[in-house]
């Protein structure tokens, strides 16, 4: 009998050592926040920001917008505080949600909007923390936001059908 329960014990040792690494890896590789960005969009003018983040969990994610100009934060767009937000954005703020990327739209930015804006996401039932990420902007110092580019880093369509061209052109199907 002693010896059948230290086993057992050693069994359940060895589960749970591996219940706590795998839970650990789990936390490690979940949601997090990897960069956070304002721009000008045209016509406007129009504030863009873009919480872009890492993602591993089909979980329903929440988010929130705050703005900072040196007193209480104002939340501008929140899914988190759903009926906290600031009357002087209700309609002017609207998001645009893909997986990895949530868009705040400011319409008719000007100077007085000017502030420290905070992306703050949550994803119920994940083993991570609200992941947060603050970034000042200035009315005068942004840039307009880029058009989507034909060749993003990364991408190979572009060498595809460079050599697709060529092929086409080999094979008669194309002439100029």
């Amino acid at each position: 009998m002693g010896v059948a329960e230290s086993k057992q014990k050693q069994n359940m040792n060895y589960f749970l050592l591996v219940t706590f690494i795998l839970s650990v890896l789990q936390a490690t590789d979940c949601q997090r926040i990897t960069s956070l960005t304002a721009c000008l969009m045209r016509p406007g003018p129009k504030l863009r920001i873009d919480c872009r983040y890492l993602n591993t969990t089909n979980n329903p994610m929440r988010y929130e917008f705050k703005v900072n100009r040196g007193g209480e934060p104002q939340i501008i767009l929140s899914t988190i505080n759903v009926n906290f937000f600031s009357d002087k954005y209700h309609n002017r703020a609207s998001p645009s949600i893909t997986r990895g990327l949530v868009q705040l739209h400011l319409e008719r930015f000007n100077a007085s909007d000017a502030g420290l804006y905070t992306c703050n996401l949550f994803i119920p039932n994940d083993l991570t923390i609200n992941q947060t990420a603050s970034i000042g902007v200035q009315k005068d110092k942004l840039e307009t936001c880029g058009g989507v580019s034909l060749f993003n880093h990364g991408s190979s369509w572009p060498f595809a059908f460079l050599l697709s061209l060529h092929l086409l052109l080999a094979g008669g199907f194309v002439s100029f």
